[in-house]
């Protein structure tokens, strides 16, 4: 599409924001993020044939599924057989007939995924239109283009002008506003599944992942690097496995870091070995311990929980987090980082761990009676759904939470530190 004037653009971009939106033309930043993969390379540049035109370069490597993707900022909505159609210009540097393909993917109201390919039979610019079948969702987050399908084919495409059916504007997600803390665990004890900002010696040797990854964001601000794992529980849990498995039996202690958007209400963190037979080993948050929104959350988990329930630590096979109870209606966005193994306590630099608590009297009709060995900031009650129900901020060694108002039952009391350190002790109300 051809450029508009500076002035006019000076105007738009003072009242609108611009998205990945279909049509995509390529003459604002937004358009240029499609995201290579299996070596493909894309940029914007100038269209080879108009000099005053912006167009996407795709340049393919040879591998049979190489290609790029984009999010979108609104859905791709194929849910009407009379309009599901994604056109293009599309420009081939042969004449000879190749093969390429679409491929929409993300979708929850729908087939998950949806793709056709398409030919090329000249050299330059030509118009591709697709024609989706029915049946099919009206919620496609993510578009890919395959340069050669399932080919060695090398090339060069160019393409402008994609545009077809959208449907409502995508929801943002929630992120982190910082980085999980960087962990202080020693090399020497440490087995890292999930880190990138230690260089642990030991790690999980990943040979493949299942599921769905909704994301690996950078979440520093600064120059450096601290990534995390982003899940979308309302589509599905994503999880890596090795070709082992491998004898862990040196370690103690299992750890992550979890950021829980606003609404989540909790989620599965799976432990799995194969042993004369592959067994799965929960550890759920909401279950075991609350859950927190809406900030980071260390948990720590003895290799003796797992072990306990039948995991073989001779032999870690896989890893995996599940959307509670494995259910997509317990939906939600969440972050997961340094997922390790640990021979000592990862929080034993930090004197909380270490602490002496005492809850009295547990059950209780009235008020529960705390007291440490050291400094706290707050104490938080949950219930079983992990909701909050009572929040008291601390600045002491000991605190006095009234239960007046709690219904009868199980709660969790989550006690915490200025360093954001905690434990959680289950207490009950008569």
């Amino acid at each position: 599409m051809k450029k508009i004037t500076f002035l006019l653009m000076m105007m738009l971009t003072s009242t609108l924001v611009f998205a990945q939106t279909l049509p995509l033309d390529f003459e604002v930043p937004e358009d240029d993020t499609f995201e290579p993969f299996n070596g493909a390379i894309t940029s914007v540049v100038i269209d080879p044939t108009d000099g005053s035109n912006m167009v996407l370069e795709l340049i393919g490597n040879g591998q049979p599924f190489d290609g790029a993707t984009i999010t979108m900022a609104t859905y791709i909505d194929l849910s009407d057989d009379a309009t599901n159609t994604i056109t293009f210009d599309f420009w081939s540097p042969v004449p000879d007939l190749r093969t390429h393909l679409l491929k929409l993917e993300g979708a929850t109201n729908g087939p998950g995924a949806v793709e056709l390919t398409f030919d090329s039979n000249a050299q330059g610019w030509q118009s591709i239109s697709i024609n989706f079948g029915p049946n099919l969702a009206d919620d496609y987050p993510k578009m890919s283009f395959f340069p050669d399908f399932n080919n060695g084919e090398l090339g060069t495409y160019y393409f402008d002008d994609i545009t077809g059916p959208n449907g409502i504007v995508i929801p943002v997600d929630p992120i982190p506003s910082v980085a999980a803390p960087v962990p202080t665990a020693l090399d020497d004890e440490t087995y890292s599944i999930y880190n990138d900002t230690n260089g642990f010696t030991t790690i999980f040797p990943v040979v493949y992942s299942f599921g769905v990854l909704a994301g690996e964001p950078d979440l520093d601000p600064s120059d450096d690097m601290n990534k995390a794992l982003k899940f979308n529980f309302g589509v599905a849990g994503w999880g890596q496995g090795e070709g082992g498995p491998d004898d862990v039996s040196a370690y103690d202690f299992v750890s992550f870091d979890y950021w829980a958007g606003a609404g989540v209400v909790g989620f599965d963190f799976v432990m799995i070995s194969n042993d004369a037979g592959i067994t799965e080993h929960k550890y759920q948050i909401s279950i075991q311990e609350p859950v927190v929104n809406g900030t980071w959350v260390k948990v720590e988990i003895p290799m003796s929980f797992f072990t306990d329930l039948g995991f073989s630590e001779t032999a870690f096979f896989q890893w995996k987090m599940s959307p509670l109870n494995d259910s997509v209606d317990n939906d939600g966005i969440v972050y997961l980082d340094n997922v390790l193994l640990t021979q000592n306590s990862t929080l034993s630099t930090n004197q909380f761990s270490q602490a002496d608590f005492t809850v009295y009297p547990n059950p209780t009709r009235n008020v529960w009676n705390i007291k440490t060995s050291v400094n706290i900031s707050s104490v938080k009650v949950y219930n079983l759904l992990g909701n909050l129900v009572l929040d008291q901020k601390v600045d002491a060694n000991e605190a006095v939470i009234s239960s007046e108002g709690l219904a009868t039952g199980v709660y969790f009391v989550k006690i915490e530190n200025e360093a954001n350190y905690f434990k959680t002790v289950k207490v009950i109300k008569n």
